[in-house]
């Protein structure tokens, strides 16, 4: 699925309005009705509440005003605070005379409001189109509205919340609980940093030109199941264990030897024809034992990897779970990563926390390699950001300037590639934020290169099955209690999903 800009957005409407005949109007309501929709599936006995709808002299105050001639229809106890102005949209105008004129109370942006216990808000103020933070005058009315006991629902974008760039900290913006976007996740609701702003968002479909839609080009895509479909293989029966890959899993260290189980168990889990493992001599029997699919390599040493092996024979290669940085294992690694491999690796962690320290080994990291730092370990190696707009911008010119894949973990983790494409991920939980997660992450994507899967595929395809899998897992357990070996215990689960879609 796209992501589009601002500017981008605005033409689709135009070019839907053409292309299927319809109306600005017809466009609103259709748009409002949408959103009505997913409302009365929360709240099937509308008359039983009180709706406080907010709404803006443009289009998106439009929206709002269907939504309560809606609400109202359906014998909702239905307030409207309209920002009183001379220069309304036209869509807008006729919304207002649609409405019943009681219903409409006009306001100014420093009007304090005080909404009862248990009404439900609707921000419809300001959407997409919002190219400067809101000025201070905003302030009362926003805190008014941030202040209230029940849920508010944003339609398109939290009113002060810029689309395509970064919102200051201390700016007035409205805190939605969800976001009804239409057609299109923004780029302003995937930033970790706007969590506060829009806790989750939900994209709506409302029937936009397909044929606008396909024309418009962007560097940013959210990634669904959709995507995953066509470059997704198939099974057949005259495979067998040798089609499917020998992946190697380098890592481990007295007291961290989990790491490369679960790793291992996600890795076969995701697929690979043959797994292994290069640990310490203190990890042979545990990995023997609680992995018994796997082979085992040992490093002479027992607590730390002090040398590594020959990795011809592999086809793909994981590196760094676990693995710690004892001076013995950071000079092995260097070896290893700076003799030549034409092999692309997936790196994480010590692997990472290695390279941090020493900026010209990058140069000696394959192409196509896939990093997979969580933030402080990113920070490392690009240093310090103002934002996440600028964190994104810092990511993107290393990728290139490396050729390297990157994954930048969080919610909605976004993978950046070589040439500063941005796929932002739609799956996962805050149950994941826990100990091993990355480990799994690592075990899954090394398998998945190791099928033939390009760096990308790996990435887009790794990073949304694990995901999945967590999305499965919390809807019995729940986010408190998930363990990443339960994520490993779903993603049967998530690859029946892909098969079944594919």
């Amino acid at each position: 699925m796209k992501i589009l800009s601002a500017a981008q957005m605005s033409w689709v409407d135009q070019q839907t309005m053409k292309d299927q005949e319809v109306s600005s109007l017809d466009l609103m309501e259709r748009a409002a009705t949408t959103v009505f929709d997913e409302i009365k599936q929360l709240y099937p006995r509308l008359a039983q509440y009180t709706f406080y709808i907010f709404c803006g002299k443009g289009n998106n105050g439009g929206d709002g005003l269907v939504l309560a001639r809606l609400l109202d229809q359906q014998q909702a106890q239905v307030n409207v605070y309209l920002v009183d102005a001379t220069d309304y949209s036209t869509a807008n105008l006729a919304n207002q005379k649609r409405l019943s004129a009681h219903l409409i109370q006009k306001i100014s942006p420093d009007t304090q409001v005080h909404i009862p216990a248990g009404a439900i808000v609707l921000d419809c103020l300001f959407g997409y189109g919002l190219k400067r933070p809101l000025a201070e005058e905003w302030r009362s009315l926003i805190t008014g509205i941030n202040c209230c006991t029940g849920p508010i629902y944003a339609i398109d974008m939290p009113s002060g919340l810029l689309s395509d760039g970064p919102t200051a900290a201390e700016a007035p913006v409205i805190q939605a609980d969800v976001v009804y976007t239409f057609q299109s996740p923004k780029l302003g609701l995937l930033m970790p940093g706007n969590s506060r702003w829009a806790k989750a968002f939900r994209v709506l479909d409302i029937g936009l030109s397909r044929s606008a839609l396909e024309q418009v080009d962007t560097i940013f895509h959210y990634i669904d199941l959709a995507l995953l479909g066509p470059f997704y293989r198939k099974r057949s029966k005259f495979d067998h264990k040798g089609t499917f890959g020998h992946c190697l899993i380098i890592g481990g260290s007295r007291g961290k030897m989990g790491a490369v189980q679960l790793a291992l168990k996600a890795a076969l889990r995701s697929g690979c024809g043959l797994a292994s493992a290069y640990i310490p001599s203190c990890g042979y029997t545990s990995i023997q034992t609680a992995v018994p699919e796997a082979m085992v390599i040992s490093d002479p040493e027992e607590e730390m990897i002090t040398q590594f092996p020959d990795t011809r024979t592999f086809q793909s290669i994981g590196v760094g779970i676990g693995m710690g940085t004892a001076q013995y294992t950071i000079d092995a690694f260097k070896v290893f990563i700076m003799q030549g491999l034409d092999t692309a690796l997936v790196l994480d962690a010590d692997a990472l926390n290695i390279l941090a320290q020493d900026r010209d080994l990058w140069q000696f990291v394959p192409k196509g390699s896939i990093l997979t730092p969580h933030p402080k370990e990113l920070s490392r190696i690009l240093g310090t950001w103002q934002n996440d707009f600028e964190k994104l911008e810092k990511v993107k010119a290393f990728a290139e300037e490396y050729q390297l894949y990157i994954l930048i973990k969080g919610a909605n983790s976004a993978i950046v590639t070589p040439d500063g494409t941005v796929y932002f991920n739609s799956t996962g939980n805050v149950g994941m934020a826990t100990g091993g997660s990355g480990d799994i992450l690592t075990g899954i994507l090394t398998a998945l290169l190791g099928q033939g899967y390009s760096s990308q595929e790996t990435l887009i395809m790794g990073v949304y099955l694990h995901g999945r899998a967590a999305d499965i897992a919390v809807q019995t357990l729940g986010v408190y209690s998930l363990l990443p070996s339960d994520i490993i215990s779903h993603l049967p689960a998530a690859f029946l999903e892909l098969e079944k879609q594919s």
